[in-house]
């Protein structure tokens, strides 16, 4: 809500500037007018500037505590080809992806606010970035093809790329960062997806999913005992 106050408040103060500027013009005090104009027009442009910061932060989703962002379902198609059944929190239809690969990855964006932030009501905000597959070995990454879907549009400023070069100077964000997480893509597997503090997990939901994580993570262990 803070962020459509703010320009709100702020164009009306540059309408207000903008009538006097006006009325200055009918007293013929030109310069004066000139000046008021001007000044009128700078605020009014920064107040468009907040409101589409404003617009891009409401693409974030706020956390103030863990919970559930995605659930993910596995189909296999073909050798290192699954349909990807993506359903988003709060959504009803699911998103339907072909991923190459050997695992699916998801990625997330994360700003976190400094206290004072969060006191005028501000937790943690984060905002789905992209579905992607991953093949296991890095050599097969380097050379397959890969599948990469954006999640999210990015209306408005862009709000992760503004913090990262304004964050010090505005002295209201404490952290911001890239959160991902990658699991085995197994025919029939279900996955959720959650969001906490420290970023973006995965957690098996049903049987298969299980499974094909143990085994997952038996292949990851021999490989590393072998090197």
């Amino acid at each position: 809500m803070i962020w459509w106050i703010i320009p709100i408040a702020v164009g009306f103060f540059g309408l207000v500037i903008l009538m006097t500027a006006f009325g200055r013009f009918g007293k013929r005090k030109v310069a004066d007018g000139g000046f008021r104009l001007l000044v009128g027009g700078m605020v009014l442009t920064g107040a468009a500037l907040l409101a589409l910061l404003g617009l891009n932060l409401q693409t974030y989703s706020r956390l103030n505590h863990e919970r559930d962002v995605a659930t993910i379902e596995l189909r296999y198609l073909e050798d290192q080809l699954y349909e990807a059944s993506l359903l988003l929190d709060g959504a009803e239809i699911p998103l339907v992806f072909n991923i190459r690969g050997d695992e699916v990855e998801m990625k997330a964006r994360v700003i976190k606010w400094t206290r004072w932030t969060n006191i005028v009501g501000y937790d943690s905000i984060y905002k789905l970035d992209r579905i992607a597959g991953q093949y296991t070995s890095v050599e097969e990454d380097l050379n397959k093809p890969r599948t990469v879907y954006a999640l999210q549009s990015g209306e408005g400023i862009d709000a992760f790329q503004l913090v990262q070069k304004r964050g010090g100077w505005l002295k209201a964000v404490d952290a911001y960062y890239g959160s991902g997480t990658y699991v085995p893509m197994v025919d029939g597997a279900q996955y959720t997806i959650r969001m906490t503090q420290s970023g973006l997990i995965s957690r098996p939901a049903n049987d298969v999913a299980r499974t094909g994580l143990r085994n997952w993570s038996s292949a990851e262990t021999s490989g590393q005992e072998a090197d």
